[in-house]
């Protein structure tokens, strides 16, 4: 059962006029206090360059409310959620309007001790301006000020060591909430509890066990108005970077010996570091769906990925060997993330036979089944054991991914976000592999909208003698 939180706080939303707060932060803490979680005192700083009144900024919060909420919504807790709602204007390079920001949270405080949640809802191009601005306006390093940063942190592994730098010059790490928000999800929490709390799973979801592990995550949607941004990053760096590769660390990490963050964080990053993509192009597929190339803002040349597969393995000992494939796109046939974790068979089996496999389902469904191969006479035949964290969620405990992690700001649980060394391990190997497709000039596959994807996809896991599993 989720508690509620009792302590007052400020929640500071940067970018308060930009799509991020109002589809996914408006809607969340409006269902955080429909649900009772949040206390009866705390405050809404909207801070953005718009120029508004407090009632056209609390019009604005209800549109979003209204349009991404998908229930009902009770007009009682809306207005409640307004009368608490306070905005803004400034710029974010300067210290002038963060003065006026900080003296009008004085004023809230009525020298108070609150925690004052700073939420990035902006381009990350800013974040360094408002990171210098909040540090030079405070009126003590003692404040309790929570900056929550929501990927991408930085484009690169050199850009991400830079912001690392740049914010340890003027907060502590401890202040510091990368958010990825995947990581909110149930059934990724789950991975964790699971392993920890189940013996027997954790035996078999171990390199020795594994014959391989695929992830999954397609998409029937394409890049539609986020061109501008896509065109920058491609697949690559959008999914695999970071929403990805942190499910693979939980799922292969060895389990922390304590329940403090900063060990969860470490043997994540023990994993993400050791990660290895083999330089060559039978373990790369890159694709782009027919049609990407007539956006507006897409040049007719573009080689920008919508689709990639990729084939890694992890350099440590207890994962030898296991291969760990990687699937990802946009405008396929279907809405559909899900790990697939393959084990080993006996040698007598026959090759014929299928493996048993443990399956985890974000998406559309919250699952994690396993799926134990029996035998009936001459018929073999899967029987599955699933647990459905759907089912579990169905009370008013259960919250969407962002109410979740905003949750855990306020609480200063940091457990679910990222550390700076995993990120910037992760993009160490995305760096390299994208160094490796141009200099080798990895050819881009064209797909049609609505398949599988590149049929090359499919040389990558045959050439160690397995088949994509699909789900259907």
């Amino acid at each position: 059962m989720v508690t509620t939180i009792k302590k007052p706080f400020i929640i500071s939303i940067f970018g308060a006029s930009g799509n991020l707060a109002a589809i996914k932060i408006y809607p969340t803490l409006y269902e955080l206090m429909e649900k009772g979680l949040l206390p009866s005192s705390f405050a809404v700083i909207g801070y953005a360059r718009s120029s508004m009144t407090n009632q056209e900024f609390r019009a604005f919060v209800t549109k979003s409310i209204r349009q991404n909420y998908k229930k009902k919504i009770n007009n009682k807790v809306l207005n409640s959620l307004l009368k608490k709602t306070h905005y803004i204007a400034g710029n974010y390079n300067n210290l002038d309007d963060f003065k006026h920001y900080r003296k009008q949270l004085g004023t809230m405080l009525k020298k108070k001790k609150l925690t004052n949640i700073c939420y990035f809802a902006v381009p990350p191009i800013v974040f360094k301006d408002i990171i210098k601005n909040l540090a030079l306006s405070r009126k003590s390093e003692n404040e309790d000020i929570r900056l929550v940063l929501e990927k991408p942190f930085g484009d690169n592994a050199s850009s991400a060591r830079d912001l690392f730098h740049f914010v340890s010059r003027y907060f502590e790490e401890e202040n510091i909430y990368l958010l990825d928000h995947y990581l909110g999800k149930s059934v990724v929490q789950s991975i964790l509890s699971l392993r920890e709390s189940n013996r027997i799973l954790n035996l078999i979801m171990r390199g020795p066990e594994v014959a391989n592990i695929q992830i999954t995550a397609f998409e029937t949607v394409g890049v539609e108005n986020r061109i501008g941004y896509f065109e920058k990053v491609g697949t690559l760096k959008d999914m695999i970077q970071s929403h990805l590769l942190q499910v693979l660390s939980l799922i292969t990490m060895s389990i922390p010996v304590t329940n403090i963050d900063t060990s969860l964080h470490r043997e994540k990053n023990s994993i993400l570091s050791a990660i290895k993509f083999s330089r060559s192009k039978k373990n790369i597929v890159l694709g782009q769906y027919k049609g990407y190339t007539d956006n507006e803002g897409v040049k007719k040349n573009s080689r920008t990925d919508t689709f990639a597969a990729l084939r890694l393995f992890i350099d440590r000992q207890s994962w030898y060997k296991v291969p760990i494939y990687i699937r990802t796109g946009k405008r396929l046939h279907e809405h559909h993330t899900y790990i697939v974790i393959e084990l080993k068979k006996h040698a007598f089996q026959p090759a014929s036979e299928p493996p048993n496999r443990i399956v985890l389902e974000f998406f559309p469904d919250e699952r994690i089944n396993i799926k134990l191969v029996n035998r009936h006479g001459h018929t073999l035949q899967y029987q599955d054991i699933t647990t459905s964290d759907t089912i579990a969620c169905e009370d008013d405990s259960c919250l969407p991914e962002h109410g979740v992690l905003i949750r855990d700001v306020i609480a200063g649980r940091k457990r679910f976000f990222l550390s700076f060394p995993e990120v910037i391990a992760t993009w160490e190997l995305i760096d390299s592999i994208i160094k490796f497709s141009h200099r080798n000039n990895v050819p881009i596959e064209s797909y049609a909208p609505g398949s599988y994807g590149p049929q090359s996809q499919n040389k990558i896991t045959r050439m160690d003698g397995f088949e994509w599993y699909d789900i259907h």
